[in-house]
């Protein structure tokens, strides 16, 4: 394989339950496909994601809830979005709980293989790396943001700290996985309060603040498409590769990854069906054997 490094456009929208399969099937064949790394960029239809450890009765409101039980007590998911559903899915990351929708937000997903990157295995200094990927790339459309707490980015607009982008990470079989979520509409802010409860737990910045207060979007002018070839080719400068002005010369769909694709596409349907889309594993972090 010529790259060691892939790069995953946005897609089709899937069900989360399919995105998040995709994500940890792709992190359980990274190193054995002998990559060094990669970067996803994913969409979600209208979704309420949840840490590993959240609690959906503590963190989301009761109606959506008791809307998405229902749905589930005579429904089946599959790989395409069901309309007029706000979903609930559990990640395998930590960290709190965030809303998504197709348009409002963007996600993003960097592999780091740990057997050749060793310098990334300390969890703090990670976190300092990868999210001074996604810094540095913003930075390349002049929009300045700085780390607070221990993986969000912010701006600081007016002499208010607002957040703009929370993070996570997960670890399978030496592969790093450390994702996120970019706000790009002011409109998506506004859902978060009609879904979300005030998290439980906050980093001290926030201060107690509503999420309208709290949050904020990119601006309007934000180039989606710039910023993902910026930050591949930011992840690929720090590897020591040269940066690409076609991006897609080395995507994932492309020749080269065929095999990992393959491997990946089989592992992600086993998990998706036994496990991320198990509402017994989304409620209450069970998995029925």
């Amino acid at each position: 394989m010529k790259e060691t490094v892939f790069y995953f456009p946005i897609t089709p929208l899937r069900s989360p339950y399919y995105q998040l399969a995709v994500e940890e099937a792709i992190s359980l064949h990274l190193v054995s496909e002998g990559l060094t790394a990669g970067v996803r960029f994913w969409k979600n239809p209208e979704s309420i994601i949840l840490g590993l450890s959240e609690n959906p009765y503590r963190n989301i409101k009761d109606t959506v809830v008791a809307n998405f039980e229902k749905f589930v007590e005579t429904n089946s998911f599959h790989k395409k979005p069901e309309p007029n559903l706000c979903y609930i899915a559990r990640r395998a990351s930590g960290g709190g709980t965030v809303y998504h929708s197709p348009t409002g937000n963007v996600n993003y997903s960097i592999y780091i293989n740990l057997n050749e990157r060793k310098e990334f295995f300390p969890v703090r200094e990670s976190y300092e790396l990868l999210l001074g990927f996604v810094k540095d790339s913003l930075a390349k459309q002049n929009l300045n943001v700085e780390k607070k707490g221990k993986s969000d980015l912010v701006f600081e607009l007016d002499g208010e700290t607002k957040k703009i982008s929370g993070n996570a990470q997960f670890r399978k079989r030496n592969c790093i996985v450390q994702h996120g979520t970019l706000i790009l509409e002011p409109e998506l802010i506004q859902t978060v309060t009609n879904v979300l409860n005030h998290p439980p737990e906050e980093p001290d910045y926030r201060k107690e603040r509503p999420h309208k207060d709290f949050l904020t979007s990119l601006p309007k002018q934000f180039s989606l498409s710039k910023w993902e070839v910026d930050l591949t080719n930011t992840l690929r400068s720090y590897l020591g590769l040269e940066p690409l002005a076609e991006i897609s010369e080395i995507s994932f769909f492309g020749k080269g990854f065929s095999t990992f694709r393959k491997r990946v596409f089989q592992e992600s349907e086993i998990i998706r069906k036994s496990k991320y889309q198990n509402p017994n594993y989304t409620l209450h972090r069970e998995i029925t054997t």
